[in-house]
């Protein structure tokens, strides 16, 4: 029972110190308090084996039965004597078979830390299996999306490439063949966008004051310019 306390302290200090989860650590409390049920009921065991051995006199399982050999014979005997002055006690298991091999510890490996971009984005080991499965570009940055079922137009900071955007009305539109797009703000700021949008001309909010921005397309750079 000493031992089964010591465990549990031992948990104990691992929990406290963070070094082992709650849950684990239910699960790891649960099993000690059963070890310590086990060892009375072992412990309660031992002595009804002991009082066997005493009925029975098999010393051969005894811790103080003594085997002597004579003239190719042989016999056992107790150390303590015979009759009120044999004290039975259970020598315990004997392994006569194969030793038993413990198994190797395998180093615990520490749980992979995972990003909150990835939570919201998948595992970052797929990201670059996304232009590989859908045949387009993956963006990154900040993107001014129409969406291809409502229309509506929407400007965002994509943190990781993207190869789709998702709209507010459920709508998936292709992130491919983006121009760039240069607003300048009579406020000074200047932004650059990718964008999907198709017309010639389209007006945006400024990032930094909100203030309408014209904008227009010119087919020699392939992009969008602010209009002077």
């Amino acid at each position: 029972m000493k031992e089964n306390d010591t465990l549990i302290s031992y948990l104990n200090e691992l929990n406290q110190s963070g070094k082992i989860q709650y849950d684990d650590y239910s699960r790891l409390f649960d099993m000690a308090c059963e070890l310590g049920s086990t060892d009375a009921v072992l412990s309660a065991a031992t002595e009804d084996i002991a009082a066997l051995l005493w009925l029975n006199g098999n010393c051969e399982y005894c811790r103080f039965g003594r085997k002597e050999e004579f003239g190719g014979a042989s016999r056992w005997i107790c150390a303590h004597g015979a009759g009120s002055d044999c004290r039975p006690a259970w020598r315990g298991p004997q392994n006569t078979g194969t030793p038993f091999l413990k198994a190797e510890t395998m180093p615990k490996q520490q749980p992979k830390q995972i990003s909150r971009v990835e939570r919201m984005f998948g595992p970052k080991e797929s990201w670059g299996q996304e232009q590989k499965a859908t045949g387009s570009k993956p963006y990154r940055g900040f993107l001014l999306m129409r969406c291809r079922e409502c229309g509506k137009l929407r400007g965002f900071h994509a943190k990781v490439p993207i190869t789709e955007y998702r709209c507010e009305c459920g709508g998936v539109t292709p992130v491919a063949n983006l121009r760039p797009l240069h607003l300048r703000c009579k406020c000074g700021k200047h932004f650059m966008y990718r964008t999907n949008v198709v017309e010639d001309t389209l007006t945006y909010g400024c990032l930094a004051c909100g203030a309408p921005v014209d904008l227009t397309y010119n087919p020699k750079s392939d992009s969008y310019e602010t209009v002077r």
